[in-house]
Parts: C-alpha cells; structure tokens; sequence
C-alpha cells in the first residue's frame, strides 16, 4: 500500500471514529437522560423521546415494536384539548388490577367525552386490533404525558433500551470509547515522535544493507593484510642482497 492510500485510510477510519463517538455521546445521553428526568422518560424541554414495547400501534399511520417516537410534552390546556385521531403517551394500568404500578403506554384517542360539569375524558386503543383488540379504560387529562408529533426511528428505541442497561452500555459505549482513546493515544504518540526525529536522518532497509556490505568488505581486507603479515615473505625478500663490493668494480671500469 503506498503512502497515499494508507492516508486516505487513515483519514477514512479518523472520521469513522469520530462518527461513532459523537453517536455514542448522544445516545447514551438519551439513554440516561430518563434517570434524571421526574417524568421517567428522556426529556428535552418540551420534546420527549419515547421507547415502543409492543405492536399495538403497528400499521400504515403508526409505528412498530423497537422504535422510537418523538412527542410533545402537554401542558394542562392542551391536555383538555385533544382530539379524535391524536396519538398520546399516557400511565395506564395496563393489567387493570388496581394494584400495579401505571406503566407508558401510547395509543390513539377514539373518543372523547365531556361531562355535564366539563369535565373530559378521553378513549383510546392501539391500531393494531389483533393485539389491541378492545378500547382501553377512559383515561383523564391529567394521566396523559404527550403527544406523538408523527416522527419516528426505527429500531432505535430497542438500541436505547439495550444501551440503559449495564451490559449494554459497556459493551456498547464503554469499552468502544476505551478502544477509540487508546488508539487516539498511539496516534498522538507516533506523532510527536515524528517531530522529534524530523531532523535526524533516518536509516532505510537499503542503507543498512549496504552498512553490512561494507562492514564485511573491510573485515575481509583486514583478513587478508593479517593473513599477508603472518607469512614474513614480500616480493623483495626473495631478491639477492647487492654486493658492495661489485659496485666498486663497476665503478672503476
């Protein structure tokens, strides 16, 4: 892979992780922002985050199992107000025992009846009839929390409920945000590394090759000027030693 490549790599597996960091952010703080919340549900100022459990309301107008559904938090004079065909969030008992704790449940209000003295009260039931197949018990204004504004993302709520629990927030935020610091780590490291090598010369694989060839070239001379030394003999000592003596007569002829 040359140095281009392994920058668009880089640069792609960067935004990647930065993606999934600023998901991860986000989802856990919807995710735990219920815990903080009165109300027992992920609340943004009038704008609440919803959790589906069941299929009541699956169909062409509704919404399915594991989505998530965005609503509107009431105030007292809308809750007086709604109407036939709205979609609201409110506490009801759904095993109708008396004795259980009101869960969140989300239907469509069928009917609405006011009383003599003004009183309202509304009728709902899921559009799904094969599982919500008789009206639920009349609910109050004061039981209703929201008001579904039409928007939904699939999937996503079965994610957040996942995510509130403690496997999934460290198998799903924890230890992915360890992983992505550790890395930012090396990667910060490496860096600085770099810029304090900048300057020196760096040895390539062929530079050190030819480190060795000449280190070998050297200690094979130096061999050989040993080896020459350890033998007492050169060209010159096999020659015979002049005789001065013969020079003398040479010079007197």
């Amino acid at each position: 892979m040359n140095a281009k490549a392994k920058r668009t790599v880089k640069i792609v597996v960067n935004v990647l992780l930065w993606v999934y960091l600023v998901l991860a952010l986000v989802m856990t703080i919807v995710a735990f922002s219920a815990q903080a919340s009165n109300a027992g549900y992920p609340k943004f100022g009038n704008t609440c985050f919803l959790t589906v459990s069941s299929d009541s309301m699956n169909g062409p107008d509704g919404f399915k199992k594991g989505d998530l559904i965005v609503s509107h938090v009431l105030t007292d004079e809308e809750k007086n107000n709604l109407q036939v065909g709205d979609v609201v969030t409110f506490y009801a008992d759904l095993p109708g025992d008396g004795t259980t704790e009101k869960v969140l449940n989300t239907h469509r209000i069928i009917e609405r009846k006011v009383a003599e003295n003004g009183a309202v009260t509304y009728v709902t039931q899921g559009d799904n009839r094969e599982v919500s197949f008789a009206p639920d018990a009349p609910i109050r204004p004061s039981d209703i929390e929201a008001k579904w504004n039409g928007k939904r993302i699939g999937g996503i709520g079965a994610i957040l409920s996942f995510l509130r629990s403690s496997t999934g927030f460290l198998v799903c935020i924890v230890l992915p945000l360890a992983a992505f610091f550790i890395y930012e780590l090396v990667v910060m490291i490496n860096t600085i590394n770099k810029i304090r090598n900048k300057d020196k010369k760096q040895i390539t694989k062929e530079d050190e090759e030819l480190i060795k060839q000449r280190a070998v070239e050297e200690y094979l001379a130096r061999q050989a000027k040993q080896d020459a030394g350890q033998d007492g003999t050169t060209a010159d000592d096999d020659a015979p030693e002049a005789n001065p003596a013969d020079s003398d007569e040479k010079r007197d002829s």
